[in-house]
């Protein structure tokens, strides 16, 4: 073989999307990476019953039953590329995290390794998906996307405006019987899969094996739909939250509204919060419910308002014999938010340092609490909050009023320039969540920003006339002297 003829043979394997290690993964080599890895979620056997999977929604990957959600095949084979890639880029929304840590020569190698676990199906080689001819959005495509997302009944599962609040979220499961939840189509950097809109067309020409989410490329009246339609999806959403570091209570000279959808609080923009699962103690939230916070937050001579916004599928009140909770939210401060010092414990304080909350429960309203620990809460006497809340498809808007003074040591008062601990918890009764089954933050501070002089408004136009009276002033005396 001439050097040229090597060449040419090397470069076709490093330019080729599989890659060198996509033809010569070793799946001996993948087992002892797949034993430190995977097999706590996956199993020895490879059929998803890991000693973690019970803690686990939506459960792991069966790799038994050769089922694979994520594909790029027009048949149900997925290529070597679709599993590499899940591997690498994990399962955003689920515990499959990210593997990109491992060499690229070790994630090959777990490819070959998972396929051993059904080889029979993989006698059929994967067939290419050939989407159809792209189109770029524009109001008629959005307008024709929209259309098709409520003909092929997209609206059933994902819900009218994409939260995934539609109504046969109850009864959706999977190919293994377990109840499986909807996407958030507002949340594109959760998709499975991706979220490009390469990625979008994809799943839905495609479907998502194993789930309810079937393939649409014979369903669309016309093949060009599938964009129209990834277009539309596109819409319902940002491409990331952009977290906040820092919340800021905007100055406001007006009285501020309580209504959750004055053109007030839409004018102001949201300042995202990413939420986790408490599993610091005992019962934990392995599989949170709440996700992200949006807050907007005003106060004026008198008073504070927070105005927060969070998805929920279903509005849950307390049914103690149905085992359904009230869906619940608190904001957290420490009780002195300027004296510098350390914080209370962010798990809603403990025995030793109690924190103050703004509470509000489904069903009951907003409490001033204060708490030493996440069990032990006791509300305020002559609470003076107020709170108003509208629920509206798959979405909570919920605003929270307070006096900026504080009445007595237990409630913090609030006082411009001053970084204030904040931090939020948020229950989904209708998941189960209660009690330390939770979702929160850790702590982040407030800040009121400081209220606009009017000064930048009349200066620079008071000195503008200035200027031009001097310089009528100087052109008046040259002429004088001519």
């Amino acid at each position: 073989m001439t050097i040229v003829s090597v060449l040419l043979i090397a470069s076709v394997l490093l330019l080729s999307p599989r890659g060198v290690f996509a033809q010569a993964g070793d799946a001996n080599a993948g087992k002892v990476v797949y034993e430190r890895k995977c097999l706590l979620c996956h199993g020895e056997k490879g059929d998803g019953k890991g000693p973690a999977a019970e803690l686990l929604v939506p459960r792991p990957r069966d790799f038994t039953s050769g089922i694979y959600k994520i594909r790029t095949s027009a048949n149900k084979t997925p290529s070597d590329q679709d599993i590499f890639n899940v591997i690498t880029h994990g399962m955003p929304g689920t515990s499959m995290p990210a593997w990109d840590v491992l060499p690229d020569r070790d994630r090959w190698n777990v490819v070959a390794y998972v396929k051993t676990f059904a080889p029979e199906r993989f006698k059929e080689a994967p067939k290419k998906l050939d989407l159809p001819k792209e189109v770029s959005s524009s109001a008629e495509s959005l307008k024709r996307g929209k259309e098709m997302f409520e003909a092929i009944e997209c609206n059933k599962c994902h819900g009218t405006e994409g939260r995934a609040d539609g109504p046969s979220r109850p009864e959706l499961k999977d190919e293994w019987g377990q109840p499986i939840a909807p996407a958030n189509l507002t949340k594109r950097w959760n998709f499975r899969g991706g979220k490009s809109r390469t990625d979008i067309a994809t799943r839905l020409a495609a479907g998502v094996l194993g789930t309810p989410m079937p393939a649409f490329m014979d369903s669309v009246e016309k093949p060009e739909d599938i964009w129209h339609l990834t277009n539309y999806l596109l819409s319902l959403g940002p491409d990331d939250p952009r977290y906040a570091t820092l919340i800021t209570a905007s100055a406001a000279r007006e009285a501020i509204p309580d209504d959750p959808n004055a053109e007030f609080w839409k004018k102001m923009s949201p300042q995202n919060l990413p939420l986790v699962g408490q599993v610091v103690v005992d019962p934990r939230n392995f599989n949170p419910a709440i996700d992200l916070v949006a807050v907007r937050a005003a106060y004026n001579d008198r008073e504070i308002a927070f105005h927060l916004t969070w998805d929920d599928p279903s509005e849950s009140k307390a049914e103690p014999d149905k085992k359904i909770f009230a869906d619940a939210i608190s904001l957290q401060f420490a009780p002195a938010t300027g004296s510098g010092g350390e914080r209370p414990y962010f798990l809603m304080g403990n025995d030793a340092d109690a924190v103050y909350l703004l509470r509000w429960e489904q069903g009951t309203g907003v409490a001033e609490m204060t708490a030493n620990g996440p069990t032990k809460l006791q509300p305020i006497a002559g609470s003076e909050a107020t709170a108003k809340v509208v629920f509206q498809n798959g979405q909570y808007r919920l605003v929270i009023m307070r006096a900026l003074a504080a009445k007595d040591p237990s409630r913090p008062a609030f006082r411009q320039g001053v970084f204030a601990p904040i931090a939020i918890q948020a229950w989904e009764g209708g998941a189960g969540e209660t009690g330390t089954r939770m979702s929160l933050t850790a702590w982040y501070y407030l800040r009121l920003e400081e209220p606009q002089s009017n000064r930048r408004f009349v200066v620079p136009p008071v000195v503008a006339v200035l200027t031009l009276a001097a310089m009528l002033a100087i052109v008046r005396a040259a002429n004088r002297r001519r």
